[in-house]
């Protein structure tokens, strides 16, 4: 099982890319890829980013900084802890990271069961190497609740090290010379670099480091607000006072880098009835 980078999950007859995105609303509980896809309709009452708020207290600077890029409100809970509030079932409830991670994990258990035909219990989760001992705890709360028995937690850079090495048939004898690789992992909010030495049936892990504030969302808000600023001058409209235009643009944004990646030539930006009725165009290129 893979955390919150995405979750690649077996099911019955394909493989799916599990979205780490929990909805609310009038009715039921919406997650992955389905809570992702309603997201623009439902801003107030969808989750995201929650993986960065275990362990921590509300009052928290760190805290304080990541609410910001969120859409959904927040409070301090009785013990200092974050609530959640989100409108569900027709009420507002107020539900802490490790409730939503928690609820999370309960879908993806019930996943795991329906394509291995056996109920699960046991698993070992990976987490970012940079996780401290309050957010690891959290993690094994959410994990709890969910009734999930943890075996281990393993370092995401060790897990990566893992599922490279264990099938490979050409790795270096005990008594050779190691193969030494690096990997380089820019996930969503976050960079892990590992060097790691290889011998068949061993690894050893001979460096690790981290920036838990470097990832490719960083690279999203450069772009957003590039656009921002030519919406404002072209169109007189500023998405960052309606939090669905807003949120639309972060998405036609991520859209264009990843097409950026593979094309060096102008990329055209289209979105209809952005903002107060007005069709709004941009462009970028690499």
């Amino acid at each position: 099982m893979h955390f919150f980078l995405c979750f690649d999950c077996l099911s019955l007859c394909f493989l799916l890319h599990f979205r780490s995105c929990v909805a609310f609303s009038g009715k039921n509980r919406i997650i992955g890829v389905a809570a992702k896809n309603q997201m623009v309709t439902n801003v107030k009452n969808t989750v995201f980013g929650f993986k960065r708020l275990l362990g921590r207290k509300y009052n928290d600077p760190y805290v304080q900084k990541e609410l910001k890029h969120l859409p959904v409100k927040a409070a301090p809970l009785p013990n200092g802890g974050i609530g959640i509030r989100v409108n569900y079932l027709g009420e507002e409830h107020s539900f802490s990271p490790e409730q939503i991670t928690a609820m999370l994990f309960t879908k993806l258990k019930e996943t795991s069961e329906i394509a291995l035909k056996t109920k699960v219990n046991d698993c070992v989760i990976s987490v970012p190497s940079f996780f401290t001992n309050a957010e690891r705890k959290g993690l094994l709360d959410a994990a709890a609740i969910a009734g999930l028995n943890v075996l281990r937690l393993m370092n995401e850079t060790t897990a990566t090290a893992l599922a490279y090495g264990i099938y490979k048939q050409d790795l270096p004898a005990p008594e050779e010379k190691p193969r030494n690789v690096i990997f380089v992992d820019c996930g969503h909010s976050s960079l892990q670099v590992s060097a790691c030495a290889f011998h068949k049936g061993k690894l050893k892990m001979l460096a690790s480091a981290a920036d838990p504030e470097l990832g490719g969302r960083d690279i999203d808000f450069i772009l957003t607000e590039d656009f921002c600023n030519s919406f404002q001058s072209r169109y007189r409209i500023d998405p960052h006072t309606n939090p669905r235009a807003y949120l639309r643009l972060t998405a036609e944004v991520e859209k264009l880098k990843k097409q950026m990646s593979a094309n060096s030539t102008n990329l055209p930006m289209n979105i209809e009835c952005f903002m107060d009725d007005k069709d709004v165009t941009g462009d970028m290129k690499r």
